[in-house]
């Protein structure tokens, strides 16, 4: 049979390389990952790539295609080796429109949320400071596994050794511990010499490996990849000029439009810090202190989307105790343009999580907090309350595709649980 893979994205201003992993439905078969730059003779889709089942009769395919080595979007797909099947990488995502239904809750903490694509499909992780799970959807039901080495204080999901699904880093005491991806579970991996407040990942020097990006306090270091899931610190990659204090939260992404991943660093009671990849793609990072307003915020999350639809990256960002605030990119500047994007008054919260989940081709963000609220992405990036979520009380959330069925699924956490929420 044939994988393709296609989208209405432009190569390469919107979409510049893609990972392809296909698996056997049984956790004992084979699985495949590759990544592939989209230049030469593979400058542009659609891309094919004939497949042999071999012994399997159910195979799961996944891509995600990137952007300045961050993702930008994922597709999946149930194959079964009769017919050929289309992966689609459009600007649309794959949100469903209906009705939001609550479903069930899991008694597991999950103030830090993080999704892994990979054989067996999409789970969750969900963590606090001393435990840590395993969330997955299977028939409608919540089912929970433990994972490897309990907790941490901060997470992110990438594809550590380059096999094309998302292995896990997460900060433990004084050290970062990588886990990798096996079948629905993680194994241990590399441990990093290193604390961490905030964790990111980027292909920052474009070699097809992805990188880590690790903050604590007033430091924020590149830990580059070596290609086979070991890591080393590059201490004079990032030059901060001494702008970062209080690192608590990390977001990559182009923000200047250079083709280069972008860094955001938020800090507890300093001004947000852009700093702006090398445009040579040699993986360095210098402040550029005119991107964000220089008003100090108190941030526990951001994320980064094109909110508004005009092909560049805008960002939400959460303070503590304070309103959520929009900053929409004009041109690689960021403008809080707070008032004309969220409804009036604009939600507070601890987490938050952008996708189109309502299929429409817009953006949508949910806003976990005391109340957690959906907010209905509009014309031209403007945010309106759609739901609020029940009795969720919330520090984190999460949008993607945890039932496998194809279509984004909201999963939120807490200190005492975590809940599956789809349309």
């Amino acid at each position: 049979m044939t994988v393709t893979v296609d989208g209405d994205r432009a190569v390469p201003t919107e979409l510049d390389a893609i990972c392809l992993g296909i698996a056997d439905r049984d956790l004992a078969g084979g699985a495949f990952g590759r990544s592939y730059r989209l230049v030469d003779r593979l400058a542009g889709l659609p891309q094919t790539l004939a497949v042999e089942g071999g012994g399997a009769d159910r195979a799961l395919a996944w891509v995600r295609g990137s952007r300045g080595g961050v993702v930008v979007a994922t597709a999946t797909a149930a194959l079964d080796f009769a017919d050929d099947v289309t992966l689609r990488l459009d600007r649309c995502g794959p949100g469903r429109a209906g009705a939001i239904v609550e479903g069930p809750r899991a008694a597991t903490p999950g103030s830090r949320l993080a999704l892994s694509m990979g054989q067996g499909g999409t789970v969750a992780v969900a963590l606090d400071g001393s435990t840590g799970a395993i969330v997955d959807v299977q028939a409608g039901a919540l089912t929970i596994a433990p994972l490897e080495g309990g907790g941490g204080d901060a997470v992110v999901a990438f594809d550590a050794d380059g096999d094309c699904d998302d292995d896990l880093a997460i900060a433990r005491g004084g050290e970062v511990v990588i886990l990798l991806r096996d079948g629905r579970g993680f194994v241990a991996g590399p441990r990093l010499a290193t604390g961490a407040t905030a964790l990111a990942s980027a292909d920052v020097d474009y070699d097809g490996d992805v990188d880590l990006i690790v903050a604590q306090g007033a430091q924020v270091t590149l830990w580059r990849n070596a290609g086979n899931g070991t890591f080393a610190a590059d201490g004079g990659a990032i030059d901060t000029r001494g702008q970062v204090s209080a690192a608590s939260a990390l977001a990559a992404g182009d923000l200047d439009g250079d083709g280069h991943a972008d860094l955001i660093v938020a800090q507890a009671g300093a001004p947000i810090r852009a700093l702006l990849g090398d445009p040579s793609g040699a993986g360095a990072f210098t402040d550029a202190p005119a991107v964000f307003p220089p008003v100090a915020l108190d941030v526990v999350a951001i994320a980064v989307a094109d909110v508004d639809g005009d092909l560049d990256l805008d960002a939400i960002v959460v303070p503590r105790a304070d309103a959520v605030r929009v900053y929409v990119n004009r041109g690689g500047l960021l403008e809080d343009q707070s008032f004309a994007r969220l409804p009036e008054p604009a939600p507070r919260g601890r987490g938050v999580a952008i996708a189109d989940w309502d299929g429409d081709c817009r953006p949508d963000a949910v806003i976990a907090g005391s109340a957690t609220v959906a907010l209905a992405g509009g014309a031209d990036g403007v945010l309106t309350a759609a739901s609020a979520l029940g009795d969720a009380d919330a520090d984190a959330a999460v949008l993607g595709d945890l039932d496998d069925d194809g279509a984004p699924d909201l999963l939120i956490g807490g200190a005492t649980d975590v809940r599956w929420v789809h349309r």
